[in-house]
């Protein structure tokens, strides 16, 4: 799961099928919230839902002080945990430094669940977010990924260009290696995208293409649990 809430608002919905929970600091304390359709839940170029349709939506609570809270859900497709939904809970601090505040960061616990399913799907994730104008560079780690008492990296550098009002080109590249990668793929791989973004009355669209470099005997293009091969991903969100 990736989304990102800044003061904007625009272009949420790259945010809901890119990659995990990433906060930058709000103006003032308030409760917000997004719902959005994808055609495909990829996570870190892994489908959730076997390439098909996800409802996705969340609800945050940002502080004044920098503290924020929230959760997130999505229907999945998971057979190894038997899995219909994924509820991801997350909490962290989020601030600025700089000269002018041009620098923003912020420091995210996230906890995944499969509520009603395998308890032992349950893991705990944390990461540093770096925000600097349309860059942001990110990194995660878990030490007990999937629960399989393996750990886990994943680095990721995203890049978002306002090529007209309210129109964006989009680039994301994410790396995820150490031995949770192995234990999934037998490999460290990279899955990256490139994208349109825009808002139209609200509603935040987009259309990119999302493919990974894992092998071909690693490669999974039916529609089937952890599809990962190249896909056009398009969705749609409504931030309230």
């Amino acid at each position: 799961m990736y989304k990102k809430l800044n003061k904007k608002r625009i272009a949420q919905v790259v945010g809901l099928t890119l990659s995990t929970a990433l906060i930058a600091p709000l103006a003032q304390a308030e409760f917000s919230g997004e719902i959005g359709v994808t055609n495909d839940y990829r996570f870190r170029g892994v489908s959730q839902t076997a390439g098909d349709f996800a409802v996705q939506g969340s609800v945050d609570y940002s502080m004044e002080n920098g503290i924020f809270l929230g959760v997130w859900a999505s229907n999945v497709d998971d057979a190894s945990y038997d899995a219909d939904v994924e509820v991801d809970i997350y909490a962290g601090y989020a601030g600025a430094f700089g000269a002018d505040e041009e620098w923003e960061y912020d420091v995210t616990l996230t906890y995944y669940t499969y509520p009603g399913q395998d308890e032992s799907s349950k893991y705990l994730e944390a990461s540093v977010g770096l925000y600097y104008g349309d860059f942001h560079l990110a990194q995660w780690y878990t030490n007990d990924y999937a629960n399989a008492d393996v750990s886990l990296n994943y680095t990721e550098l995203n890049y978002s260009y306002e090529i007209f009002e309210n129109w964006s080109i989009d680039a994301h590249v994410g790396y995820s290696y150490g031995d949770g990668a192995d234990y999934d793929w037998g490999e460290d791989y990279a899955d990256y995208s490139i994208g349109v973004s825009t808002e139209l009355g609200g509603v935040a669209l987009s259309l990119a293409w999302l493919d990974t470099n894992l092998s071909s005997d690693n490669i999974i293009d039916s529609s089937e649990p952890w599809r990962n091969d190249g896909t056009v991903l398009a969705s749609a969100s409504y931030a309230f």
